[in-house]
């Protein structure tokens, strides 16, 4: 018997044997059940046909899916028909049995692989959730809401369903899950077969003579299980908790044992809940068992693994104690260092190590033994038991308990003594063209094609920092290069390699000390049959040469374009302010052409005036070749005409070049074209001092020219007027004509106050309708008459918006300001308080502030 039904089902008669074997296999089980409940005259609390649905939707193809089931619902109908007679609800529950599988199908399907589905301690647990409690409670809830059962026995129905669908899941499930595709006598060995059923006989033997005559028989039917978990595999052992769940229940429900029941809800099912006391702990030791085995068993493959490894390895390995015996060796060892294996066990490594390589092993293994190295290299001489010396390449790592202490070394010898005595005649080699080139700065070397080696003199190590004891080969040495660099290098050697044909290139190298430019150039040294033997080159450190190179390759790279970027005209001369070259701006500007302006003297290529319309600059700076960087003054408007009229207000700059010695071979003039910015300094500087509504000055340009006053009041003993003006009623304008009526009546009444000073009085607007009247060298009592018209020519002004008049006032305080008050923040306060005097007195007024009025 096998389940290769529910995963391959590709023919069509294959498939309808398929679903008529599962509905037979349903109707078998379920009227087992069944057939329990005839016997027992109980509702039967163990139920396999749910369990068998259930693995159907797991472990079959989707599209297979709806015809075994209906295979099965039809089988379990059947069955209840045969047993139970013809009724509808027959059909009910076989319904609602597949309903359960479907669910618990479904989630099993999203939870568990279904290559492999109850591979650990957690996918059983997932099985037990999902398909074994929230499918059997979920089903028994839907089946006392579809049957209707009846409010007092839906709690008795509700968990006798419960529990017969979870024994019949855990008891029969896992064995569904877990059948393999092939028949049992591919799998299981004749040896095995008889073990497992010799284990059966003994365990169903046990079991009832449990149920017979022990007290507590589930405890120990659950030490016989055990017992099965760790005789058995996880299939068998699944398979026998399965069959001791039936036979168990088969004893129940004949009779053949009696176990007392309590309680009137438990009364029903209280008999079967111990399988789940039986079954559950089995389940667990089946999977701890199986998950122990797998384990012993990867331990077992490892170890064989490791131990084909080191024997049959073709370089000499050894594991070796903390103390330095040889604990195992392999024939390469064996063969390298001339001794056989049970001689050389009983020696140690120290025993047979070169004097004087055997300190810094001994160094190296306390760094392995003390944690600071994971392992270590290196090269050392060995006594042969013949007495000559071999040269090895020793490897070294360590093997630790689960305290962290050392248990062994893993050691692999590699025999180099030929190696090493090529290195010899290399060295000896390198010696003598180190001693033709040395001189030269040149570093030779030599590649055979055939063996792959390669011969560096002592230049060479130096040029690429190789230690004295690593062996240059082609690949180190591309290593060696800048990686965007290698394969370029590489296509250039391969080439030269196909072609038979010398080579030349220059590339980078990466050294600790930084990156260096080398050069290499090659030639080929040919076979008798003409091919390539060997190559020969040179290298040669260019790396002072290229960075010259590059800084003047980038230097004038970064003049051309910075000269070409700016926003300035640049012009170069001769030493005789002839001009050699023009960036674009300048021949904009001048509007000369270079190729025209080459060889015109400075002073003939630019027409430079004072001023638009002055007399031109005959200036020395355009003819005569300066000592040092000079300019005109900043102040002189030097405008520039071009050919075509155009006229740009400029300041320039001329700056003698030299050479490293102080010879003149030229200069350099920069000319700024500050139109704009003249424009905008006046606009700025406009904008700054002055009130852009009045175009009377500001309050700040104000407060600037009082500072001055008062100090010259202070300074020279002279005296000086303050004079605050402020607008009565003219609030009035601006909430019944507006914002802009305001405006037009404050420029309005700017002008017609300004008719009455003198040109050296400065009226300035101090904000909103607030205004400041500063006169010079004046004493208060000449200038009453000149406020009091400022003061009344405002009061009569008539000013027309929309044809409506509207009419203001103005009132003044005034103070005066002398040697003995001359602090601006108290002549601005005191003229302040004359004008708020002005104003409290009936407006349309001026006051002189009096010292009596603090």
């Amino acid at each position: 018997m096998t389940l290769e039904i529910l995963t391959s089902q590709d023919r069509p008669q294959r498939k309808w044997l398929n679903a008529l074997f599962l509905g037979a296999l349903a109707f078998l089980l379920t009227l087992f059940c069944l057939e329990l409940i005839v016997v027992s005259g109980r509702i039967s609390p163990l139920w396999y046909s749910t369990a068998l649905m259930t693995v159907v939707v797991f472990r079959a193809p989707s599209k297979h899916v709806p015809l075994l089931l209906l295979s099965c619902v039809i089988g379990t109908s059947l069955a209840n028909l045969i047993v139970i007679g013809p009724a509808l609800s027959n059909l009910k529950f076989a319904i609602l049995n597949m309903v359960q599988a479907i669910l618990g199908g479904l989630m099993l399907r999203a939870l568990l692989d279904r290559r492999n589905p109850l591979n650990s301690l957690l996918d059983w647990v997932r099985f037990a959730v999902c398909a074994g409690l929230i499918a059997p409670l979920i089903g028994g809830v839907v089946a006392v809401w579809m049957l209707q059962v009846g409010h007092r026995a839906s709690l008795p129905f509700f968990s006798t369903w419960v529990i017969s669908e979870v024994i019949g899941v855990l008891a029969f499930g896992p064995v569904l899950l877990l059948w393999p595709n092939k028949p049992l006598r591919q799998l299981i060995t004749p040896g095995r077969q008889l073990e497992t059923l010799l284990t059966l006989i003994v365990t169903l033997l046990a079991s009832y003579l449990s149920l017979r005559f022990l007290p507590w028989p589930f405890t120990f039917i659950v030490v016989i299980l055990f017992w099965c978990a760790v005789r058995l595999p996880k299939f068998e052992a699944f398979v026998l908790f399965f069959l001791n769940a039936s036979f168990i229940s088969i004893l129940l429900a004949f009779n053949f044992v009696n176990l007392a029941q309590t309680g009137l809800l438990l009364g029903q099912v209280s008999t079967w809940l111990p399988f789940l006391l039986v079954l559950l702990p089995s389940h667990v030791m089946a999977l701890v068992m199986d998950a122990f085995q797998r384990e012993k068993h990867h331990i077992s493959e490892s170890e064989t693994r490791f131990r084909n490894a080191m024997e049959y390895s073709a370089i000499g390995m050894a594991l070796v104690s903390p103390n330095g015996g040889w604990q195992q060796v392999n024939q390469s060892l064996c063969q390298t260092l001339g001794f056989p294996a049970e001689e050389l066990k009983k020696l140690t490594f120290q025993q047979i190590t070169h004097p004087d390589d055997l300190n810094t092993d001994l160094q190296q293994l306390e760094r392995l033994v003390a944690g600071d190295i994971m392992t270590y290299t290196m090269e050392k001489r060995y006594f042969r038991k013949d007495g000559e010396i071999v040269w090895a390449r020793l490897t070294v790592s360590m093997v630790r308990d689960a305290e962290h202490q050392p248990l062994y070394f893993i050691s692999q010898i590699v025999d180099i003594s030929e190696l090493k005595q090529s290195e010899q005649v290399n060295r000896r080699l390198m010696e003598r063209i180190t001693l033709a080139n040395e001189a030269g700065g040149i570093g030779v070397w030599e590649w055979n094609l055939l063996t792959g080696e390669m011969l560096w003199d002592k230049r060479m190590y130096e040029l690429f920092a190789l230690g004295p004891h690593q062996i240059p080969t082609y690949d180190l040495w591309l290593h060696l290069l800048e990686p965007t660099e290698r394969e370029t290098a590489a296509l250039i050697v391969q080439q030269a390699i196909e072609r038979r044909s010398a080579f030349h290139m220059e590339y980078r190298v990466n050294l600790p000390s930084g990156s260096r430019y080398v050069r290499t150039e090659a030639n080929r040294i040919l076979s008798q049959d003409g091919q390539i033997e060997r190559m020969l080159g040179i290298c040669q450190d260019i790396t002072p040469l290229r960075a010259l190179n590059e800084a003047l390759f980038q230097e004038k790279e970064r003049m051309a374009i910075t000269l070409d970027s700016i926003g300035e005209a640049v012009i170069s001369t001769d030493d005789e302010m002839r001009v050699t070259f023009m960036n674009p701006v300048a021949e904009t500007l001048s509007g000369w052409p270079q190729e025209k302006a080459a060889g015109v003297a400075l002073s003939e290529l630019l027409n430079i005036t004072r001023g638009a319309n002055g007399p031109r600059v005959e200036n020395l700076l355009l003819c005569n070749l300066p000592g040092i960087k000079t300019s005109p003054d900043l102040e002189e408007e030097l405008v520039l005409h071009t050919p075509e009229g155009v006229q740009v207000e400029i300041h320039y700059s001329i700056t003698p070049l030299k050479t490293l010695t102080g010879a003149s071979i030229g200069a350099v003039m920069v000319i700024q074209d500050v139109s704009e910015s003249r424009k905008m300094m006046k606009r700025l500087s406009y904008s700054a001092s002055h009130d852009m509504l009045t175009r009377l000055p500001n309050r700040h340009s104000f407060e600037q020219q009082l500072k001055r006053v008062v100090n010259d009041a202070a300074a020279n003993n002279t005296q000086h007027v303050l004079v605050f003006i402020d607008l009565d009623k003219f609030k009035a304008v601006n909430d019944n004509a507006g914002h802009a009526a305001g405006d037009a009546l404050l420029r309005e009444l700017a002008e017609l106050m300004q008719k009455h000073l003198r040109s050296s009085d400065l009226l300035a607007r101090l904000g909103g309708d607030e205004f400041g009247v500063l006169l010079p060298n004046s004493h208060v009592d000449q200038v009453r008459e000149v406020v009091q018209r400022i003061v009344t020519s405002v009061n009569e002004y008539t000013f027309l918006w929309h044809d409506h008049p509207y009419h203001v006032g103005a009132s003044a305080g005034i103070t005066q300001i002398d040697q003995h008050n001359c602090i601006r923040n108290v002549v601005m306060s005191q003229a302040d308080v004359a004008c708020y005097s002005a104003k409290h007195a009936g407006r349309g007024q001026y006051h002189v502030y009096q010292e009596v009025q603090m």
